[in-house]
């Protein structure tokens, strides 16, 4: 581990509305929190951010990247990429690596990830694992179904917390499955005492001026 303290510490993220406001309260005071909402809002940021601040206290032990990796329409699946699988599998864990590099050094998220401090676990390889003391984002949520989410959930160990991240629009199940597993946990979850859940709108996107713009072009399909 780095012994720079002033280079391991995480930097200090400001929320940038209410809704971020919010959404850091959950992180830090509910078992579950579901963030959805079109991209650019800061949903994995923010997780992943609230995550580290709990693993710098000591709150938690490890932190778990979770994904679905489903074949999205007219592209190769995981199985046609070359190489073993943690080459297979970096193309998604490059969400978590992009919100790491925001508030922490690069040697340190490095580092991390390679003692498997953070640890990116395909959605699929949940089932039987039972999680203490950790923090799970899961990320993409939209392309689980509920019976994935519900394995995600029940995972759950003591001192755990648990995120739901992800933007149902961007949808790539196929429709035989129905309600997809993020919608299905915001409508029957929700109302927990346990539970936090923000809905992001469009005027809440921060990651550009220009990706506001396309969002507010495709607002027919958020509308759908």
């Amino acid at each position: 581990m780095p012994q720079n303290r002033e280079q391991d510490q995480v930097r200090i993220v400001m929320p940038r509305n209410p809704s971020q406001v919010d959404a850091l309260n959950y992180l830090k005071t509910k078992t579950l929190t579901i963030l959805t909402g079109p991209p650019g809002t800061a949903k994995t940021l923010l997780s992943v951010y609230a995550a580290c601040q709990a693993l710098q206290k000591r709150e938690i032990d490890k932190i778990y990247y979770v994904k679905p990796i489903v074949d999205v329409v007219g592209e190769q699946g995981l199985g046609f990429l070359p190489g073993e699988v943690d080459e297979k599998t970096a193309p998604h864990i490059a969400p978590l690596k992009d919100a790491l590099s925001v508030f922490m050094p690069k040697g340190k998220a490095d580092y991390l990830i390679e003692k498997k401090v953070i640890e990116f676990v395909p959605l699929e390889h949940l089932r039987g694992r039972s999680l203490a003391k950790c923090f799970v984002i899961a990320d993409e949520m939209q392309n689980a179904i509920p019976h994935s989410v519900l394995t995600v959930l029940t995972r759950l160990g003591n001192d755990s917390k648990v995120a739901l991240l992800g933007d149902v629009v961007q949808r790539d199940l196929d429709g035989k499955f129905g309600r997809d597993g993020l919608s299905d946990a915001a409508k029957r979850l929700s109302k927990l005492n346990e539970v936090g859940h923000v809905e992001f709108g469009f005027n809440e996107i921060v990651r550009s001026g220009f990706v506001k713009s396309v969002i507010r072009e495709y607002a027919d399909l958020y509308a759908a």
